[in-house]
């Protein structure tokens, strides 16, 4: 994907001024395949450093992006077996489960980013080709 493409849909999404300036988008956009849609983002703490998830139609990518380095987990969208975002005044969080039983926490989290969390999450997924 194209940064402008991701760009342009980050707008479309109405959440282009919260990201534009991460330097995560950088690694995103090579991990996007070319029709693999971005439906949402935001950012929480987990394992002690501040990592982005990108929610797209088909997968779950937690990317930290620190000097020097990076880190990318993908996590298959129809793997994915639970996820709650809890909503509070000052310190949201996200909990995404998969089937294998691993557990992803993210703390102080964008609560006003539920909706479009949910909203992604139960996007359809793609029919395989």
């Amino acid at each position: 994907m194209l940064r402008s493409d991701l760009d342009n849909r980050l707008r479309e999404l109405d959440i282009y001024s919260d990201f534009y300036y991460r330097k995560e988008l950088k690694t995103l956009t090579q991990m996007l395949g070319e029709y693999e849609k971005l439906n949402c983002l935001l950012t929480g703490v987990h394992e002690g450093n501040r990592k982005m998830v990108a929610v797209t139609d088909r997968r779950i990518l937690i990317l930290f992006t620190p000097l020097g380095g990076g880190d990318v987990k993908v996590i298959r969208r129809d793997s994915v077996k639970d996820w709650r975002f809890e909503k509070k005044l000052l310190f949201s969080h996200l909990t995404i489960e998969t089937n294998g039983g691993a557990v992803f926490t993210f703390t102080n989290t964008q609560g006003r980013l539920k909706d479009l969390f949910e909203w992604a999450m139960n996007q359809p997924l793609p029919a395989a080709k």
